[in-house]
């Protein structure tokens, strides 16, 4: 009886997960990511393109407090993405209003914290989901290229000039919530990769970024 309570003892013990015991607490990612994010409409009725594009770099900082349960800090850039923007102005003397049109080159860098939920232990793969906030800094530079009205010389009228060629820089702050969803495949016992979709979401605000990246647990 004694050696039958020992077999299944070692048996069980051999079909428990070697991680199961020993989940590891911290881990760390390296992320490249593509982001997309959303500028709020310009002002008396002026038009601006909905998105732009960029590429995003950025790093994840995670520990697990609660078995499955993780608390994640991360910080990211982008690139510059552009954006067509027309606004109208009003000129003395003419019927309609003339549409000045200019670039604007915006660059977000972000800091955010999330729980994340993940549905297996660190063996091989598994999916998770977040939601948690976060501060986007935003800069914008916006550029306006030289512009001039053209009058009609049969009415003697000059030529007319718009705008000089000017760049003008602003920064704002955004908070916002974030949510998003993917998965962990590990490779080697304590190194991974990691793809996700990151959605934030505030006043004025909707930036969606499809990231992957590489990282060790320890």
């Amino acid at each position: 009886m004694k050696r039958t309570k020992r077999l299944g003892l070692l048996l069980a013990l051999a079909c428990t997960p070697a991680r199961g015991e020993a989940q590891a607490l911290w881990d760390s990612t390296a992320l490249a990511a593509l982001f997309a994010g959303h500028r709020p409409a310009v002002q008396s009725g002026g038009y601006r393109e909905d998105w732009f594009q960029a590429a995003q770099g950025g790093v994840i900082v995670g520990r697990h407090v609660l078995g499955h349960l993780k608390v994640e800090l991360e910080a990211t850039a982008t690139s510059g993405g552009s954006q067509f923007v027309s606004r109208p102005i009003t000129l003395p003397g003419q019927p309609y209003p003339y549409w000045l049109t200019s670039t604007e080159t915006t660059s977000v860098r972000s800091v955010g914290a999330v729980a994340a939920w993940q549905f297996r232990d660190n063996e091989w793969v598994h999916p998770f989901v977040l939601a948690g906030v976060t501060a986007d800094f935003e800069r914008t530079v916006a550029y306006t290229p030289e512009q001039f009205l053209n009058g009609d010389p049969r009415a003697g009228a000059l030529r007319q000039r718009l705008s000089d060629g000017r760049t003008e820089e602003t920064t704002a702050v955004r908070a916002g919530a974030v949510i998003g969803g993917g998965a962990k495949l590990y490779f080697r016992e304590h190194a991974f990769v990691r793809s996700d979709v990151r959605l934030a979401v505030g006043r004025d605000q909707q930036n969606v970024a499809f990231r992957a990246g590489v990282g060790l647990d320890f």
